[in-house]
């Protein structure tokens, strides 16, 4: 549609990287026309609003990760998440699911081992 054609113009010329809120377009009627077209086509990415109940605090994080076939990178939003300054009033009791959360997310193949297995199999 040529409406929502025009909106995805306005949309990557006035916030190319950023949400944005339908609210920050003159025409809300003809901007919520495009944004319906524009998820329809995967156009656009939807940010879906988080409610938490009432008193509670939320927390989320979000990065951009490669994963490959021997490794996982973070490409963007690597934030250090320190442990000790946040409490919760629950706890895990399996020992096998502590043990996995523990366990790093980014394991790093030894150089020496990946050479060996490489020997081996020639």
């Amino acid at each position: 549609m040529k409406s929502a054609r025009a909106f995805f113009q306005e949309v990557n010329k006035r916030f190319p990287t950023l949400p944005f809120s339908i609210r920050a377009f003159e025409d809300s009627t003809a901007a919520k026309v495009g944004v319906k077209e524009c998820l329809n086509h995967d156009l656009l990415t939807p940010y879906p609003v988080l409610v938490e109940k009432a008193g509670e605090i939320v927390a989320q994080f979000k990065c951009t990760i490669a994963i490959l076939p021997k490794s996982t990178i973070v490409l963007a939003g690597e934030i250090p998440f320190a442990k000790e300054r946040f409490s919760s009033n629950h706890t895990i009791q399996d020992e096998t699911l502590k043990a996995l959360i523990d366990a790093p997310l980014w394991k790093k193949e030894d150089k020496k081992k990946a050479a060996k297995k490489e020997e081996t199999t020639q």
